[in-house]
């Protein structure tokens, strides 16, 4: 004969087991509402993310007073002094490496009066910029 422990367990798992095939969730009584699903909602558009708005509001804010909005570049005056800022769009720019623009706008070309953004900009945000060029103003 099974021990008193033995029965006692067997008895419990039998409860638990019958309990879990046979409960159903209880009624909404404070509210009044019954216990139906909702209806299924109708789908809800999802906003579309703008994967160039960092690179566009950076160039905008730091690139654009000199290579213009466009990007063509073209001789401006900036500080007193004439500069003629390359054409981001042109082929010269387009066959660079990504590092090659990057080293650029973190180091400037002061020949040429290109600043140094190294100390304005964080390796992201440079990033973010040749990603916005390569992606927008290249296409």
């Amino acid at each position: 004969m099974p021990d008193f422990r033995t029965i006692i367990f067997v008895s419990f798992l039998i409860c638990i087991f019958l309990g879990a095939c046979t409960s159903s969730p209880a009624p909404n009584v404070s509210s009044g509402q019954n216990n139906s699903s909702p209806p299924p909602s109708s789908p809800v558009a999802k906003p579309s993310v703008d994967l160039m708005a960092t690179g566009r509001k950076l160039y905008a804010d730091n690139c654009a007073i000199c290579h213009k909005e466009s990007g063509k570049g073209g001789k401006v005056e900036i500080e007193g002094r004439s500069i003629s800022p390359d054409d981001l769009t042109g082929e010269k720019i387009k066959k660079m490496p990504d590092d090659r623009i990057y080293k650029y706008i973190f180091d400037g070309i002061a020949d040429e009066g290109m600043p140094a953004f190294k100390d304005k900009l964080s390796e992201a945000e440079i990033r973010e910029v040749v990603r916005y060029i390569r992606s927008e103003l290249q296409k």
